[in-house]
Formats: structure tokens, sequence, C-alpha cells
């Protein structure tokens, strides 16, 4: 089509996905080092344009620009935020972050992740610092700082906070994780060097254990583990509203596991009931 040209360009460090029509570029970068290969973008893309592959040593995203609609909904889903979007436009030399699935509709705002009130932090208190696996606090000049671009909402912080209200956490999932050692051959570590939230710890002569408090139910130990042994269940995605569009329901249908319809069905069904009651007065 004349004024539109889609094409991709890849690296060692990034993907991107350009799309130019006449004046405006809208551009999708994924950040390889940043992706912590959970595999979630490949779930909820609705054009199965997204998966994953080996590249050297590690497992990084894989992009299909004749498939991708630049729709963003991986941008949403992506815990890591190694996924943007932004678009420029030449005209007007404006250069913007989109997110373009939550600007149509039908698709709802995600949770907030951690939130932090520095103001009730302690005189000198770092014990978050210390215990952060990502990194994303640090000691500022006056308090400690937050960076949001690392932050997975894994509560390790809010579990050595002294004080109560410092930190809250509303991870992207409520879910649960269990570990079948039975299936772990000796000395396999690949859920340990996979978990970006570090909840795994090697459990002698054989197996694992898992800590599902600090578990964000992203699934990067599921991709990394070959023998079957994870059993991760997402029982409910925190959302502000409810999502209506078919895409946000196809997205839920992929990301959750079937105990979470089964509870949805039947909550459903509980709730119809209650109003049939409250209809017929008995």
């Amino acid at each position: 089509m004349a004024g539109r040209d889609k094409r991709k360009s890849e690296d060692a460090k990034t993907i991107e996905i350009v799309q130019t029509m006449w004046v405006d570029t809208t551009t999708l970068t994924i950040d390889k080092d940043k992706c912590i290969s959970c595999n979630l973008c490949k779930s909820v893309c609705p054009m199965s344009a997204l998966s994953l592959k080996v590249e050297g040593e590690r497992t990084v995203p894989a992009a299909d620009e004749s498939k991708c609609s630049l729709c963003g909904l991986c941008v949403e889903f992506c815990p890591a935020q190694a996924i943007r979007m932004s678009e420029h436009n030449s005209w007007k030399q404006t250069h913007v972050e989109r997110r373009p699935i939550l600007e149509v509709g039908g698709v709802p705002h995600f949770s907030r992740g951690m939130t932090l009130d520095a103001s009730l932090c302690p005189d000198g208190c770092e014990l978050c610092v210390a215990e952060c696996p990502r990194n994303a606090l640090r000691k500022g000049e006056s308090s400690v700082e937050l960076d949001r671009t690392l932050c997975l909402s894994c509560s390790h912080c809010k579990d050595v906070c002294p004080v109560e209200g410092a930190i809250a956490i509303e991870p992207l999932f409520d879910g649960g994780i269990q570990v079948d050692t039975g299936k772990c051959p000796l000395g396999c570590q690949l859920c340990i060097e996979a978990c970006p939230t570090k909840c795994y710890t090697k459990t002698p002569p054989r197996g694992v254990r898992v800590d599902s408090r600090h578990c964000i139910c992203c699934g990067a130990c599921t991709v990394a583990c070959f023998y079957g042994a994870i059993d991760l269940s997402r029982l409910r995605i925190n959302s502000e509203g409810e999502g209506y569009s078919a895409v946000w329901s196809r997205a839920v249908d992929q990301v959750l596991s079937e105990s979470a319809r089964f509870l949805g069905q039947n909550g459903q069904s509980m709730s119809r009931l209650e109003e049939l009651l409250k209809d017929s007065r008995l």
C-alpha cells in the first residue's frame, strides 16, 4: 500500500518492528537483555507473531513482522517491561510512547505492581535495597528510590521492610506453583537459573524448593524445565476494571489455568442462581 511500509531490524540487543504510514512511524522495540524468557508475549499475541528462540547460550524473543499488527498487547503483559511502543511524527517532529491497546479500549489497565512510600522509610534503612534480586531499589540522597523498569513485584522487599505500609505489592497474576521433585534430574538447576525473582533454592541431594511468596507466575521456569516437573497455576489477572474485547478474552484464556476457568464459570453460575432466587423471592 502506498505510504505504508513495515520492516524489522535485529541485533544482539534489540528487535525493532517499524511501520511507516505517511508522516507517522510506529516502532515496537523488544529489549533482549531485559527479557526474562517467560513466553507471556507469545501466549497473548493474537497474531502469533512472537516466540522464543535460542541464541548462543540464552533464550531470547523472536518476532515475525509479517504477522505483527502492532496492537501492543504484548507491551501490557510483559512483566519485565522489555517491550515498548513509540510513535514519531516527522511533520510535527514529535516522539511519544504509545499504549494503543489501552487507548482503543476493551482491555483494562493492569495492576500498578510495587508501590513505595519512601516518606515512611526509617533513616538509614536499606534492608529492601539489599534484598531486591533485580537491583530495582537503591539508596538515594534522601531516601530509597525505585526503578520501576526493573521491578517485578516479587515481594522480597516487602518481607524485610520493618514499616507497615511503606511497600505495597500487587502482582500481575494471582496464582501458585508446585514442583514434583521426583522428576528433577540430579544436579539440574535450570529453574533456579531461569527464575528472575530467585524464588527457587537447591535442596540436596536432588530437586528444588520454591517459595511461592516470591513467584510472580511469569512462567520462565516452565520454559526452562525440560522434564515437566513444574506446575504453574495462574488464577487471576490483577487489573483495574473488566475487559470486554475479543483480544482480551483470548489473552485471558491463553494465560490462565484450567482451574481458573472452572472457578470463574462456577462463580458466574452462583451469581446467576442468587439473582434468580432474589427475583423469585424464595
